[in-house]
Parts: C-alpha cells; sequence; structure tokens
C-alpha cells in the first residue's frame, strides 16, 4: 500500500506496474444476461437499467468496439494523460455466449496496440469452465481481470434483487476462477435495504475468505427505467444519506484485508438517468469525504481485519 495513502489504490497499483498512468476504457459489446434472456428471468436484476445494464453509460453497442476504444482513449488522454488502456467490457454479463463470439470480441478489444490489460464484468453464473479457459489464455501478454457481480453474501439481499442466485453459486464462482490464478473484482452494493453494518461485514469476511484481489464499492442507487425506482416512487426504499456511506465505507475498509485493491469507492451513474441519490453526481466530494474521515480517525484499510 503506498505509504501516504490510508487504502490500497488501484491506480497506484497500475501506475507501479506499467510506469505510467493506465486507465479502463469502458465498452459496450451488446451482450445480454440470463436474468433477461428468459433463461432465469426476462426482467433483470431489480437495480438493472433496461438499455444500459448497471454501467454508468447509456446503451452504446451499436458502436463498434475498435471505435469505442479509440473514443475512449482520446477521452481519457485529454482529460486525464493517460498513457496506456484497460479495455473494460462493463455492460451485462460479458462471458454470456458463445465461446466464438466472446474470443472475438476479446481479440478485437486487446488488437490496440496501447491496450495493457482485459476486464470482464459478468455475474457468477456465467463463468463456465469454456469460457474461464479462453479468459486465462489472455493472462500471458495482458493484465487480465473477471470483475464479479457478488453484491452481497446476504441471501435475503439476493432474494429482494432478485439476482437469479444464491450465495453458494457466487462462492463456486469465485473459488473456480481463483484455481486459474485470474485476477477477481468483487463488486459491492452498500446500502440494500435489511442490511446492517454486521451484515455488510460478513460480505467482507468472505470476499477476505474466498482471496479476492479487488474490490469496488457501489452506493444502492435508482435509475429512471430500473424496477427499483417503482419502489422508490412508492416510499418503500430507504436510501443511504452521503454521511451515512462514508462511515459505512470506512468501516468496511477498517475490515478489508489490505493486501485487496480498491478499484472503486462510490459508484457512479449517467446523470441523465439518475434518480436517487442526488448526492451521487458528485463522486469526487463522497471520495473527499471518505478520505477525509480515514485522516480524521487515523485509521486505514485493514486495521481490524485481523479481528475476525
Amino acid at each position: 500500500m503506498n505509504s501516504q495513502r490510508r487504502y490500497n489504490r488501484f491506480s497506484d497499483h497500475l501506475r507501479s506496474k506499467f510506469g505510467c498512468r493506465v486507465y479502463k476504457i469502458s465498452l459496450d459489446a451488446g451482450m445480454s444476461c440470463p436474468n433477461r434472456d428468459g433463461t432465469i428471468s426476462k426482467d433483470g436484476c431489480l437495480f438493472c437499467d433496461p438499455e444500459g445494464g448497471s454501467g454508468r453509460q447509456t446503451a452504446r453497442s451499436q458502436i463498434p468496439l475498435t471505435q469505442q476504444i479509440q473514443e475512449g482513449k482520446l477521452g481519457l488522454k485529454r482529460r486525464y494523460g493517460a498513457e496506456k488502456f484497460i479495455a473494460y467490457f462493463q455492460s451485462y454479463s460479458n462471458t454470456y455466449g458463445p465461446l466464438e463470439k466472446l474470443q472475438a470480441l476479446y481479440d478485437e478489444a486487446v488488437s490496440d496496440p496501447d491496450i495493457v490489460g482485459l476486464s470482464i464484468a459478468t455475474r457468477p453464473d456465467c463463468v463456465a469452465e469454456g469460457v474461464l479457459d479462453l479468459i486465462q489464455g489472455y493472462q500471458d501478454k495482458y493484465d487480465t481481470w473477471i470483475e464479479l457481480g457478488i453484491q452481497t453474501l446476504r441471501e435475503e439481499s439476493l432474494t429482494f434483487i432478485e439476482r437469479g442466485h444464491g450465495a453458494d453459486i457466487i462462492r463456486t464462482a469465485a473459488k473456480q476462477i481463483k484455481q486459474r490464478d485470474i485476477q477477481t473484482c468483487a463488486h459491492l452494493i452498500v446500502g440494500l435495504p435489511g442490511e446492517n453494518l454486521e451484515d455488510m461485514l460478513l460480505t467482507i469476511q468472505g470476499v477476505c475468505d474466498l482471496g479476492i484481489d479487488a474490490v469496488k464499492f457501489h452506493m444502492l442507487y435508482v435509475t429512471e427505467r430500473s424496477r427499483l425506482s417503482e419502489k422508490y416512487r412508492a416510499g418503500d426504499l430507504p436510501l443511504l444519506t452521503k454521511e451515512q456511506y462514508v462511515i459505512t465505507v470506512v468501516r468496511l475498509l477498517e475490515n478489508l484485508a489490505p493486501s485487496i485493491l480498491i478499484q472503486r469507492l462510490v459508484s457512479e451513474a449517467h446523470p441523465k438517468i439518475l434518480v436517487a441519490p442526488a448526492w451521487l453526481k458528485h463522486k469526487s466530494e463522497v471520495i473527499r469525504d471518505i478520505e477525509q474521515r480515514l485522516k480524521e480517525l487515523n485509521t486505514y484499510q485493514g486495521r481490524l481485519f485481523h479481528s475476525y
């Protein structure tokens, strides 16, 4: 961990590994998932936007991948001075489909000479042996990741968000990925209805036990076209305030293994489709507040890790 940081920041890790600024380019390959194509359900998860998945951008699948990458490179170079990039298949389940199609998509994404990594977002019930074999084959040349939508390990919460599978599926998938030494980033939702701090800490403990390499924290938020918006407008969906979110993330960081990389402290949603909470429109302020609270409490990632 960077001695000047109180958490294990992913961007620091990438800069140390590649010697330059490395940023992810979010890609939409027009994928689906078994919770939307009728295999499990046609409705998707409760929080899922029907046009863009749970990603922060609206759907861009009609734009060729090569063009998405070129546009992403230009924007990230201009805004952040990025020099190298990770191709990030973000929207929906990007291991769900025929192997030939998946390989063609992955190959196209890494064909750009400035791409040094491949990151593939998916569901725990979409990591069959064949696709893991395929992804494993990219590791020699690229910084390869599977971003696994764990969300929570609490069964009641998985049922509430209509995930379509239980915690056992999550654990099995994480272990299968770990056996192949593919790096895994767990997506976790903070603020699910019915979950208290103890519930969330049990998910953190489970993530540590599974040998997860990185974590993304996501605030439970509501988008315009998600079915979650119906509950919110009916007054049946309590959401965390910014202060509650900051306090909770700090506690989760304290209990997270210090070796785990933090890829994201707070989620973001496209402002055109975000319904609530309004404070999520100011992501940089939330990050600043989390870092400030860590400093004020003189605490850091992993401080309470051995207290399980």
